[in-house]
């Protein structure tokens, strides 16, 4: 996970990304047309993600956000309780074989 975070870090640095845009520009015939936008939808991300807590997130983003939370909750619940359910069965698998077990001995 450590490895991950490190990659994904030096990918999206600064000046790698600033790199990439120029890779961008100096392909042959479509590479101005493309940078320039490029550079634009970069550039309104970042101000967007640094300067998150002055301007706030939209309503609509509020809304995605806050249901997308619930339904990873929701997922861990029934993953938590599948596992629980699992070692229900288990338990009651061994049981079942040991009362069958006894039973064959008497």
């Amino acid at each position: 996970m450590h490895i991950q975070k490190i990659f994904v870090i030096i990918t999206f640095s600064k000046h790698i990304v600033e790199q990439m845009v120029a890779f961008i520009g100096a392909v042959p015939g479509i590479g101005p047309s493309l940078q320039k936008p490029f550079q634009e939808y970069l550039e309104a991300q970042r101000q967007k993600l640094h300067h998150r807590s002055e301007m706030g997130a939209p309503q609509g983003e509020n809304w995605l956000s806050w249901m997308f939370e619930k339904l990873v909750i929701a997922m861990v619940c029934y993953f938590i309780l599948s596992i629980i359910n699992s070692m229900a069965q288990s338990y009651a698998k061994r049981i079942q074989q040991r009362i069958k077990s006894e039973e064959k001995t008497k």
